[in-house]
């Protein structure tokens, strides 16, 4: 074997080892990264604790001092190592938009002092009027002063409007010292007792898409009681047809002389094995290399006749 020919098939060799790994980088490379959340907390609690997060997803998570502590007006995040301020963090809600890399949250709670132990300082209560509504934070009592936000999300199938999203202090309902967009509702300043009113609305498409599962429901009875019925009458007719046409048929006729029973062959069901995404299967790339080492070889042959 020539020098050429021994090159030949050491590169048809290698081309089809590399055609045949290559699908199974890519369907390992589509994966979503998965990071670790670690909470560094002092005098306070989080719910819920998850340690790991998805690539891309938000984090949402409450803190709670713990006996004897308040929460701190700041804390410390970290996404990939570096501090990021791209957040939001108040009365103990701490909102992550997106998370790309590993997260490192860092809280100390700073121990209450003599007055607040004592009720001097002024509270108000925060509680909740929802209707198919769900909230992030429950009923709970503030200082008066603080400000304060929550996040609303509606149930599925239905649908948050800002027009059904109300406050009301004191009894009153108010028109200013509050905001609220795509879900989040955040109140400048607690100075009285607060309720916070959210009415969810049912989506159009819900709506539609349960009458026409309705719909197809009664006409998928109607359908399969008819098909009841035609199986019911044509079952005696097909074994009438069988048991006269296998008395006529030839190639019957000569199985049971020979002894041998009919075999059905069907290759309907069969399917090429899967590379594990929708690539094509490796064996085609393996054939389509040793067709160019087949081809090398013949072009060769044709030269050496030549000299």
């Amino acid at each position: 074997m020539t020098k050429k020919v021994k090159k030949l098939f050491i590169i048809g060799i290698l081309s089809a080892i590399v055609m045949a790994v290559m699908p199974i980088q890519k369907a390992s490379a589509t994966g979503a990264n998965v990071y670790s959340v670690t909470y560094n907390l002092t005098g306070a609690q989080v719910s819920p604790q998850d340690g790991e997060i998805i690539e891309g997803s938000g984090l949402d998570v409450v803190f709670t001092a713990d006996d004897g502590y308040e929460l701190p007006n700041e804390i410390s995040v970290q996404i990939a190592g570096e501090d990021i301020s791209n957040y939001i963090y108040e009365n103990g809600n701490l909102i992550i938009n997106e998370v790309n890399g590993d997260v490192v949250i860092t809280l100390n709670a700073v121990p209450t002092s003599d007055e607040e132990e004592s009720g001097e300082s002024d509270t108000y209560s925060i509680s909740y009027d929802l209707y198919e509504v769900t909230a992030s934070k429950q009923d709970g009592n503030v200082r008066a002063g603080t400000r304060y936000s929550v996040k609303l999300k509606a149930s599925s199938g239905f649908r948050l409007d800002p027009l059904n999203v109300a406050v009301r202090v004191n009894g009153d309902y108010v028109t200013s010292g509050y905001s609220f967009n795509e879900g989040l509702l955040e109140i400048d300043a607690v100075n009285g007792d607060v309720v916070i009113e959210a009415i969810a609305v049912q989506r159009a498409s819900s709506n539609n898409n349960n009458s026409k599962k309705n719909n197809n429901n009664k006409n998928n009875d109607s359908s399969n009681n008819n098909n009841n019925n035609a199986t019911t009458n044509n079952s005696s007719d097909n074994n009438t047809k069988s048991s006269s046409s296998s008395n006529s048929s030839k190639s019957s006729q000569a199985l049971s002389n020979s002894g041998k029973s009919a075999q059905n062959y069907s290759t309907g069901s069969y399917r090429a094995p899967k590379t594990g995404d929708d690539s094509i299967d490796i064996r085609y790339y393996g054939a389509l290399a040793l067709i160019f080492i087949g081809a090398g070889f013949v072009v060769l042959g044709k030269k050496s006749k030549k000299y």
